[in-house]
Parts: structure tokens; sequence; C-alpha cells
């Protein structure tokens, strides 16, 4: 039996999805395509546009054999954080494969620059300071100093790097990429060919029927009929309210415990917060070269959930205690998961399932009106999903 492995957020899944699990499924002759998911709150520091029960039965009907969910705490850290929380999810359910999709398929290229970025050469670390000395951010002139092309510094590519940097870890997981095709990362273009997440997302705020023709057929039909059921479309303005309660309740010292918050920039988030009626104001006027729109985010989305730099730093030292499975294409799918796994295979929130995660659960679901959608515990109520 052979898994390969994906990453993934499908926030929400769509028709590169769709595509990229067709091409790891050729490129590795694997028998099954176990997707490692971010639940209710994504790398970006943004929630999820649907909750995870609909978004993992989109990726199921999307060709994936099993949907298994990345930790919380892995899914809100950075892009190394989370690459190595992934990673080191899909090594525990027994993957012996991993598969991303990038703007470049150059794997030896990739591999290079993970090995340059994970060395940290001192001739690296001059040029990088030369080049944050110039004003460059962080993460171009990180790119730049290990002297990345420029289809190798696009976010796919990065992340990839990422995922590389985190296999050292496990030799014996065999890395494979597939060129990424069709609208960029942050491409809005709603009728670009093969559209973005991130224009699908924009769609959906303004109407359902746009959005829904850009996705896969067996998503879309899913979607449709938990949007008839009352789900609604989750937006990031739409915690405005309780992320400023959080900062204004609790102040700088909550602030200062918070991961990525240094150097006193928790003055500037505090006073942006006592100013500012949204998130998206305060990351307006806190965001500089040096803390990018998506440090910013991260760091106000860990402000919402009450994560702090602890909590990171216990949760990346610790070994994966168990799988938690949201969905799978049958129950042969879950037999052979736990006949591979390294740890207990889990199917809703019961110990060992994380406090965290299901509190998370909890938050996303003030953003509905209906239930089942609306109502706090679903990981203690919601099946899991085997009806593909």
């Amino acid at each position: 039996m052979s898994i390969c492995g994906i990453v993934a957020e499908y926030n929400p899944f769509h028709l590169g999805h769709e595509k990229h699990i067709a091409l790891a499924r050729k490129a590795t002759g694997a028998k099954y395509i176990i997707c490692a998911m971010s639940g209710f709150f994504m790398q970006r520091g943004e929630p999820s546009i649907f909750d995870k029960w609909t978004r993992a039965a989109c990726a199921l009907a999307g060709g994936a054999d099993a949907v298994i969910e990345l930790p919380l705490i892995s899914a809100v850290q950075s892009a190394q954080g989370f690459a190595e929380g992934g990673i080191k999810t899909l090594a525990a359910a027994g993957a012996g494969s991993v598969c991303f999709g990038a703007e470049t398929d150059d794997l030896s290229l990739l591999k290079s620059l993970a090995e340059t970025l994970y060395g940290e050469s001192d001739g690296y670390k001059q040029s990088l300071r030369q080049k944050l000395d110039a004003g460059l951010s962080f993460p171009k002139a990180r790119m730049d100093a290990a002297g990345a092309p420029p289809e190798a510094s696009l976010p796919g590519a990065l992340l990839g790097i990422e995922y590389l940097k985190a296999l050292r870890k496990y030799p014996n997981i065999v890395p494979y990429a597939v060129k990424r095709e069709g609208a960029g990362y942050h491409c809005g273009d709603i009728d670009a060919y093969l559209p973005s997440a991130s224009a699908i997302r924009a769609s959906f705020a303004g109407g359902v029927d746009k959005a829904l023709s850009a996705m896969p057929k067996a998503c879309a039909e899913i979607l449709a009929l938990k949007l008839d059921k009352g789900l609604a479309p989750v937006m990031p303005e739409q915690f405005d309210a309780p992320l400023l309660h959080m900062l204004r309740l609790n102040g700088r010292s909550y602030i200062a415990k918070l991961p990525d918050v240094t150097e006193g920039l928790e003055n500037r988030i505090y006073a942006a917060a006592k100013r500012c009626k949204t998130r998206a104001d305060i990351i307006a006027r806190v965001k500089t070269k040096r803390y990018t729109y998506a440090r910013i985010s991260r760091i106000l989305v860990c402000a919402l959930l009450n994560i702090t730099r602890e909590d990171i730093a216990a949760h990346n030292s610790r070994a994966v205690s168990h799988i938690r499975v949201i969905g799978v294409k049958n129950p042969e799918v879950l037999s052979a998961l736990s006949a591979s796994a390294r740890v207990p295979v889990i199917t809703s929130g019961a110990p060992p399932y994380p406090v965290a995660d299901a509190a998370a659960s909890d938050v996303w679901a003030l953003s509905q009106s209906v239930p089942p959608f609306s109502g706090a515990g679903r990981d203690f109520t919601e099946r899991l999903i085997t009806d593909f």
C-alpha cells in the first residue's frame, strides 16, 4: 500500500486543486491520496470561507481518498511552521511521498534553495543583512540572498521550499512537485483559467452563482446544497468585533505574548486597536516592509483565538499524538489509514483532540445563523464523512 500526502487549505476547493490531486496520483503511483487540511482558520490569518466538513466533502468529491485535519496551531503559523506541521502530520499518517504544487516543477532547484535557506551560511547571512538594510521586505530579501529566480520566489514555490526543508527530518518520504497552472495565488480574476481561491472567495462575497461556476461540478453541487440549508460564506471582517474585544480588553501585555510580536510591536498594535474599528484598518495602520500583511494578520488571528508564543513553541516541540480524520472516500480507506498511521486515528473531538481546535470551531460558528452550522461542539457531533 502506498500513500501520497498533500498539505492544503482548500479555501475553497477549486479546479486547480482537483487537477493537483490527479497529477499527484499519476506522478507518485500512490494508491491513496491523503490530504492534511487546515480546519477553521488559515495560514494567512483568516477564517475559512466554509466549515471544514463542507470543504473536506468537496476534496473527497474532487479526488482525495481521505482528509485529515492539520492542527490549528500548525495551520496559523508562518510558512515554515505550516509546512513543518503538515509534513509531521502526514509522516504520522504513514505517507510515503508528498506532492505539492508550485510555480516551477524544477525539484532540483527547489531542493538547492531549501538547502541554502536551511544552512544559512555566513555568505547568505551577510547578503541578507545587506538587502534588509537596503529596505527590502524580509521575504524578498531572504529569497534574493538565496539567489532564487523569480519563479522560485512565488507563493507556491516558497511553500514548496519549506516542505523540502521540513522533509530533511523524514528521509523516507519522497517529494514530488507539479507545476501550478492557471491564475496566480493572488489573482482576483474570477474569469481566468483555473481561477484562484482568492478570486473565488471574493466572488462569494458578491454572489454565489459566479463563484460556483468556477469550481468543479461535484464541489459546486455540494456547496449549493449546503448554501440552501443556510450555510453562509465567511469573510474576515465578520470577526472584527470579537478581535477588537480581545485586543482592547487584554491590552499590551496580552499582545506582547502573541507569536511574532517582537521589538515593541505590541505598542503599535494596541494603539491601532484603540483607534480602529476593523481588522483591515489595524493591518493597514501597523504593517510596514518589515512587518508584512501576512505577519500582522497571523498575529491578529492568534489574538482572536488566544494562541500565545508559548503555545506555538510547545506545540512544535511535541510529537503528533493522533490523526483526526474528517472524511474518507469509503470505509476501506479508513481501515488502510488506521493500519498505516503511527499514532491513534480518531474521527471526533474526543481526547486526545486538542481543546484549542475545538474552541476554534466554536468561534467560527459565531459567523453562522442557522443550525447545524451555528452550533457549538460540532467536533463532538459531526459524523465522519464516508459516502463518496
